[in-house]
């Protein structure tokens, strides 16, 4: 049900078997601040891409690893000094597909592509002689793979991360403009990007926490009338009663502040499920005065192992894994309450003949709940075909709260589907919402 199209499926497995693979380590230290309820010191997310606690003959043969430098990131994946990168060519190599060969109907005339173009480095073609009869085609893709082969050593060079330094917790007067990824950068105070590859590396991180911010922030980049309509405004208006409380003060001068929390369910979670817990708290941080619930919801929400748990990392962010379906899910949920919860589903595919009728009934328990249900696709085409299924099934039951977007947000590092090199995306590249529709009820004298 919660499974990506062909393009994506390949690329939610690698990235969250990488981060289960390396993240191991990062942990919080909590210091005073001024005008924060919680303040942790800058969190160095070097172990994101580096293993963590090591013995002393790991520690031995590291020592004699090559550290990639700038000017020696590009290396053909099958040759590459990185094991990881290795086995990703060899993953091409038995399952990808040459597309000239592509082109003939019987499969035993299709190969695999095990020759590596000289300027990119990936396994495109099944021979040199395919390689330069389709060259002309490959060249609208070979800068991107090229770019993605540096990108993934540079990852990996060993050099210090300085970009995923990311800053703490802000004090309640700082103001953070969700304007764009430069503006947002500059003004929530990140470490200097000195270069695309930076904005690539740390965009493909924060993604799916900065868009979840981004339409909840008082200074989100979509606008009322173009973007947010009349009822999404609605939606999002009594989001921020929660999320910007005013101080109440009780009889006996003691100044309150209310302290519900935000409950942001994640369906068919999937990569966004694998990311280490303190990438969220980038979205804790820019609502200082509110607690975050996020439920990780879906089949592949965690590993099979694994029994449903909840989890906090501190007192405003707590966590819940759950592998079940959401309409399953949704029955263990007491109430719902549109002031403090909402939905997301990150690139759901809903619109895919394989997926369609397998969503049905978690959107339809969504709907019900009448609280703000957000959807990201990782193309137009993509966006385009879940927006006519959720039209076509849902007909009269919900209202749009948000058009289809680009989003302001999306990752700038493309995705690679290793079953076929030509087929690249952006996580998030466009979002859209809707809820469940809400009847109003009017009063004539003539009912009496």
């Amino acid at each position: 049900m919660y499974k990506w199209r062909p393009v994506s499926r390949t690329i939610a497995c690698s990235w969250s078997s990488f981060a289960r693979q390396n993240v191991t380590s990062v942990r919080p230290v909590v210091l005073a601040r001024p005008h924060a309820l919680t303040a942790t010191r800058a969190i160095s997310l070097k172990t994101f891409f580096q293993p963590s606690k090591k013995t002393i003959a790991d520690k031995n043969q590291d020592n004699a690893k090559v550290v990639l430098t700038p000017d020696n990131l590009f290396h053909p994946l099958s040759q590459s000094p990185i094991p990881e990168l290795r086995d990703r060519a060899a993953i091409i190599n038995k399952y990808g597909v040459c597309p000239v060969c592509d082109t003939h109907e019987s499969h035993e005339h299709k190969k695999a592509p095990v020759y590596e173009c000289p300027d990119c480095g990936y396994p495109t073609h099944c021979s040199e002689e395919h390689y330069h009869q389709g060259l002309e085609a490959h060249k609208a893709v070979c800068p991107i793979l090229r770019e993605q082969n540096e990108d993934d050593h540079d990852l990996r060079s060993g050099r210090p991360m300085k970009e995923f330094e990311f800053p703490s917790a802000q004090g309640f007067d700082e103001t953070v403009n969700m304007a764009n990824w430069d503006v947002f950068f500059y003004t929530r105070t990140f470490p200097s990007m000195d270069s695309d590859r930076s904005m690539r590396h740390v965009s493909k991180l924060l993604t799916y926490p900065i868009t979840v911010a981004s339409v909840l922030h008082q200074s989100c980049p979509y606008k009322l009338g173009k973007e947010i309509t009349p009822e999404g405004m609605r939606s999002i208006s009594a989001l921020r009663t929660v999320l910007y409380p005013r101080n109440e003060v009780a009889k006996d001068g003691v100044t309150l502040v209310r302290s519900e929390t935000i409950n942001l369910y994640v369906v068919g979670a999937r990569a966004e499920a694998s990311l280490p817990p303190y990438i969220w708290l980038q979205l804790a941080y820019l609502f200082p005065h509110t607690p975050f619930h996020i439920h990780f919801i879906g089949p592949d929400a965690m590993p099979p192992s694994k029994e449903p748990h909840t989890t906090s990392l501190n007192e405003r962010l707590m966590f819940t894994y759950d592998n079940s379906m959401y309409h399953d899910y949704h029955d263990k949920i007491e109430k719902f309450d549109p002031y403090t919860d909402l939905f997301f589903l990150f690139s759901p595919g809903i619109g895919h003949a394989t997926a369609r009728e397998g969503w049905k009934m978690s959107i339809q328990k969504a709907l019900e709940t009448k609280c703000p249900i957000f959807i990201t696709g990782y193309d137009e085409a993509d966006v385009s075909a879940d927006v006519a299924a959720v039209e076509e099934d849902y007909q009269g039951e919900f209202d749009w709260i948000m058009r289809p977007t680009e989003n302001e947000f999306r990752s700038l590092k493309r995705d690679v589907n290793l079953m076929d090199v030509r087929q690249t995306i952006f996580a998030n590249w466009g979002i859209w919402g809707i809820r469940g529709k809400r009847y109003d009820v009017t009063h004539t004298p003539e009912d009496d």
